[in-house]
């Protein structure tokens, strides 16, 4: 029986709401301070009602795409394999010294991560890294098979929107006229809302065109399979494996205790909570105030080359040659309080060095990385790679080996593909991918750009040119007429 595939179109119309209590959380802030705003304009005056109608765009700013909310249960549904779990970090709060203040968090909820299964490293036929898996298909997340998702054409976010709009409206057209009549008194507040709307018409029409030229070009390029791949800039999607050289287990700060492993590419930052306090003078008198800040102390970044293999054939890429990289959320991070740090002489020396300005409270170290396993989305410009790379094991030519067989199927970990699928890939000669690498290299109108996570999960929050243009026009249009109100 074949396996349906998952439909990432939306339709029309889809009302969305938080799916994490934090969402939930801002969600009921919102409308308990739009019903305070409802309760003042009854009691007192209906010009309280503005407070409810200006909580309306924040509401619609943290309502997500169905995308996400979907994408979001699949997660959880649908667990990776047990072999690519083993090698990811154990994910969660741990703490492990009260005294001292040490914490580790790993996040629980990754949206970068893959959302349908993909192969673990046992399935990983690394004799012949350049090939496709035994299956000669593209991965299940790939685009080639799961297509390109459209988004609602109408969501909780333009509802809110539009019921924003309509209200300022109705504000105007029964408002304005009052506020004429009593301009002379000074009641004249109700006049600002044309140039509300019109501000906040204007500012969403160009945060909705960057956005949607931002995500037009990850929609509209079409991805490649690196088995066909040829010289030229192109979209690839896939799986990062490494090298023949490996990966990178890195050292947070040169701290044997922060170790993040099978990395290809990092950026580790180094932060202290300082509290300062100012002294301000008001009507002659002197005043405290003390402020707590995050302040940076250092940080480092690293990179190696890595395979990214799309199920049909791997192609050496180097994430160093990017200058466009998003690692998605921190993969780990650690926070300590300043007494542990002051058990040390170094320390204590480094901090009389740095923070003689303030007091200082906690430490803290965050890594975003890149590891083995991840998915991983790509625009960049595959060319011929260096010649002296050409004689490289698995680029001109294969390793000669009887033992050389891809994994066994029967095995219960590798479960995407069967035996008879070990037939449909020609595993003695080498492929012409092999021959190419990808480099961020900008083309006109595809600027290069590396990002973990696949297409799919780049575009979750992916909303339709209605909501983002279409709305905002239509709100910046309604504030000028309001204005001829005037």
């Amino acid at each position: 029986m074949e396996e349906q595939k998952p439909d990432f179109n939306q339709g029309f119309f889809m009302f969305t709401y938080p799916y994490t209590w934090q969402g939930w959380l801002v969600w009921v802030l919102i409308f308990i301070v739009m019903a305070i705003g409802i309760v003042r304009g009854f009691l007192f005056s209906l010009e309280n009602l503005v407070i409810t109608l200006a909580m309306l765009p924040f509401l619609a700013i943290f309502s997500p795409t169905a995308l996400e909310a979907k994408l979001h249960k699949m997660r959880t549904e649908a667990p990776q394999p047990e072999d690519l779990e083993a090698h990811a970090l154990a994910s969660g709060y741990n703490l492990t010294d009260w005294f001292y203040g040490h914490t580790e968090y790993v996040p629980t909820a990754d949206p970068s991560d893959w959302v349908l299964p993909a192969p673990g490293p046992l399935s990983w036929f690394m004799q012949r890294p350049y090939h496709p898996d035994p299956g000669n298909e593209p991965l299940p997340e790939h685009p080639l098979k799961i297509g390109t998702p459209r988004p609602a054409d109408l969501s909780s976010y333009g509802l809110f929107m539009l019921m924003f709009v309509s209200g300022m409206f109705t504000f105007a057209v029964f408002g304005i006229t009052g506020a004429q009549a009593s301009f002379s008194g000074g009641n004249n507040r109700m006049l600002l809302l044309p140039y509300i709307t019109i501000g906040v018409g204007v500012v969403w029409l160009i945060m909705g065109y960057l956005k949607q030229r931002q995500q037009g070009v990850i929609v509209d390029t079409a991805t490649k399979a690196v088995q066909g791949a040829v010289v030229g800039a192109g979209e690839y999607v896939g799986q990062v494996r490494p090298t023949w050289s490996g990966a990178m287990d890195v050292k947070v700060d040169g701290h044997p205790s922060r170790i993040v492993p099978g990395c290809v590419s990092y950026r580790w930052q180094y932060e202290v909570l300082i509290r300062e306090r100012k002294v301000t003078y008001r009507n002659g008198r002197a005043r405290i105030t003390t402020v707590d800040r995050w302040r940076d102390v250092r940080s480092q970044r690293g990179d190696v080359p890595f395979l990214l293999h799309d199920g049909t054939g791997a192609i050496y890429t180097r994430p160093s040659t990017f200058a466009s990289q998003d690692w998605g959320q921190y993969t780990k991070r650690w926070e300590a309080s300043n007494r542990d740090t002051l058990r040390d002489s170094y320390w204590r020396f480094f901090q009389h060095r740095l923070h003689r300005s303030g007091q200082v409270l906690r430490h803290r170290w965050t890594i975003h990385a890149l590891r083995l396993g991840n998915p991983v989305y790509a625009l960049g410009m595959a060319e011929p790679r260096p010649h002296e790379e050409l004689a490289w094991p698995g680029v001109n030519d294969v390793v000669d080996s009887e033992t050389c067989k891809p994994p066994a199927v029967e095995n219960e970990n590798s479960t995407f593909w069967s035996s008879p699928e070990l037939s449909k890939v020609d595993y003695e000669n080498p492929t012409a991918n092999a021959r190419l690498h990808l480099i961020g290299k900008d083309t006109p109108g595809m600027p290069a750009m590396i990002k973990r996570g696949t297409e799919l999960a780049n575009i979750a929050k992916l909303r339709s040119r209605t909501e983002l243009l279409f709305i905002p026009f239509i709100t910046t249009v309604a504030g000028i007429f309001m204005l001829l109100l005037l």
